[in-house]
């Protein structure tokens, strides 16, 4: 896919949880999430690939120290410690646009409890400027 792809495919997720220093195709390649809980699944999900990602290079490291790699040379581990990098990259650009859109899901949730919790104490002091405070809540 050409950098010129990127910048023709719409955005899957709305402008507000866009974060605007991570690549474009984060946004229009990954669906926004539906729910909270999806998020959170993706977020541990993201969290313990790149855990893995961490462990493969360690071993891989080890391997070749010990004599006992699958690489044939330490130029063919470098490469693939590079694409391992880059991986973890990715996924950690994921991780960054998921936990942000996260946070900002769980923030606007509490304004609307505060919203709610405003209303049931206006219902329950009936004040006389009732009509006009539920209408600046709103």
């Amino acid at each position: 896919m050409s950098f010129s792809d990127t910048q023709t495919k719409p955005s899957l997720w709305r402008s507000d949880f866009i974060v605007e220093n991570l690549p474009n195709w984060i946004y229009t390649d990954n669906d926004e999430p539906k729910s909270a809980v999806e998020c959170q699944a993706k977020i541990s999900s993201l969290q313990y690939t790149i855990q893995d990602i961490e462990l493969q290079i360690q071993i891989r490291e080890l391997e070749l120290k010990t004599g006992s790699s699958r690489h044939s040379s330490a130029f063919d581990y470098d490469k693939w410690k590079t694409q391992a990098l880059r991986a973890k990259q990715t996924h950690m650009y994921l991780l960054n646009a998921y936990s942000y859109w996260l946070i900002l899901n769980e923030k606007s949730k509490h304004t609307e409890t505060s919203k709610l919790d405003k209303v049931i104490k206006l219902l329950i002091e009936e004040p006389k400027d009732f009509i006009e405070q539920l209408e600046s809540l709103v």
